[in-house]
């Protein structure tokens, strides 16, 4: 699946005739962010949000340093805790984008899971 996705990317920046990506948003983490990073120009931002794969991504700094690439944490759980209004601003603000069309949200799902029935626990 990972290399179908990276193919995918690929192809689509071929047909912009765009050499890479400048931002990598990555809620995954694993070997996925291992093969996208394979696509960042020269100077990209990386954003790391999650470990939705079970793995913490790891980039070597080496890499990081050659690339000039600039790499961001972002746990949006903290800012409950640091800078609640910040957050409620940004959600508020989000959602008006999603009101006004501004902004599209599509959903995929790329692995389906069994149905299962919710059964009390015995």
């Amino acid at each position: 699946m990972n290399q179908d996705v990276t193919t995918s990317i690929k192809e689509f920046l071929k047909s912009r005739n765009l050499k890479g990506v400048d931002v990598l948003y990555d809620p995954v983490g694993g070997n996925l962010a291992k093969e996208t990073r394979k696509l960042l120009n020269w100077g990209a931002q990386i954003l790391v949000i999650g470990f939705a794969s079970s793995e913490i991504p790891f980039i070597p700094a080496n890499i990081i340093l050659v690339k000039n690439w600039t790499v961001h944490g972002f746990y949006c759980g903290s800012y409950r805790i640091h800078q609640p209004a910040v957050l409620e601003d940004s959600v508020r603000e989000l959602l008006s984008w999603m009101e006004k069309g501004l902004i599209t949200v599509h959903i995929f799902i790329l692995t389906a899971y069994p149905r299962r029935e919710n059964k009390p626990p015995k």
